[in-house]
């Protein structure tokens, strides 16, 4: 994605020792080496962004950017939230003049914390992955997609990658709302089975529940608020994970279900689920990316003119209508005056 040139501890001590202005005197942020670094971006403030918005953020936000711990310990959820709509567009960032780019402290610290050494994105073309939603509806075609780049010294991809060698994996889904994969991308998904954390329930006991198919996990995604300031993926998203899993005896059960309340149809599917107990068996590989169309300025103006047409036709009906119903009021006033006329008092109706 990008790579700060100073080394966090270091500008942390520059900014300590030089005062505010040392930080708005970077004027050459990142080396942009990627050449997707746009989309990349977009896509980790947007994950970000979407775990700040939800109100279960004191679960989903994790990490937590130090920067925002106040001294006594507690995170200042507002100052993160702001501080993310301050951020510059993808389209600002990587503009012809990005190496002027001018950010507050907070701001500074922020895109600390995103470029960590741990997980780092990777744009890849939707074309190379298309083996494994071809035969899907075009809706659950993604849009973006993304390769999740491990930190080969780290120990959770050395366990997994000893476990995958001796046992074999497979690939799968992972279906999760968007306020769940920021932690999702940098912690790896985790068995929340029987704890507060748990959204969904265990149709086949505890576990982290996957699926052979992508429609299947792509029922539990949905589409949720990500970054007000996005102007590639958008400002609402929705992601399923493309995994490898273990296929571990005991670890990682395969399933399939008799009755399901997503759909009777998945209860002839062998294997539509499987739950690995553990996460050391489980690495998410690659995120789909679904977006919802922006409307452009012309299909606005071409809706507006719509609306109007049709709303005209709804006044000039109303208007006939009433028309037809003051005229029916008239000629029964003047029949029954005439009524009157012709007949004695006393035959009044």
């Amino acid at each position: 994605f990008f790579r700060f040139m100073e080394d966090v501890d270091e500008v942390s001590r520059m900014e300590s020792s030089l005062g505010m202005d040392a930080a708005n005197a970077q004027q050459t942020m990142f080396l942009h080496e990627d050449p997707h670094a746009c989309e990349v971006y977009d896509c980790v403030v947007s994950l970000l962004s979407g775990a700040a918005n939800s109100y279960r953020k004191a679960s989903t936000l994790n990490p937590f950017p130090k920067a925002f711990v106040t001294e006594n310990k507690d995170r200042d959820y507002d100052r993160l939230c702001e501080c993310l709509k301050r951020l510059p567009s993808p389209e600002e960032m990587f503009s012809a003049d990005r190496n002027v780019i001018q950010l507050d402290a907070d701001q500074h610290s922020l895109m600390q914390f995103l470029s960590n050494d741990v997980v780092q994105l990777r744009k890849v073309a939707v074309a190379e992955l298309q083996p494994h939603y071809a035969s899907c509806a075009s809706t659950l075609h993604p849009n973006y997609a993304f390769e999740l780049v491990h930190n080969s010294n780290s120990s959770t991809f050395q366990e997994f990658s000893a476990l995958k060698a001796q046992y074999g994996a497979q690939t799968a889904f992972h279906g999760s709302t968007i306020e769940n994969w920021h932690c999702i991308v940098n912690t790896g998904l985790r068995n929340f089975s029987g704890t507060e954390k748990q959204k969904t329930g265990a149709l086949f006991g505890e576990g982290i529940y996957l699926s052979t198919m992508l429609s299947v996990a792509a029922d539990f995604s949905r589409s949720g608020e990500g970054w007000s300031n996005s102007t590639i993926l958008g400002r609402r998203i929705r992601v399923v994970g493309l995994c490898e899993v273990v296929k571990h005896p005991e670890l990682v059960n395969r399933k399939e279900s008799d009755s399901t309340q997503r759909g009777a149809s998945l209860a002839s599917v062998p294997n539509a689920y499987i739950v690995a107990q553990s996460s050391a068996c489980v690495k998410v590989k690659y995120l789909l990316i679904y977006t919802e169309k922006a409307v452009s300025k012309e299909d606005a103006k071409k809706a507006g003119n719509s609306y109007t047409l049709v709303m005209f036709y709804v006044v000039l009906l109303l208007a006939i209508v009433m028309s037809r119903a003051e005229n029916q009021a008239s000629v029964k006033y003047w029949s029954n005056k005439a009524y009157r006329m012709v007949l004695p008092k006393g035959k009044w109706r």
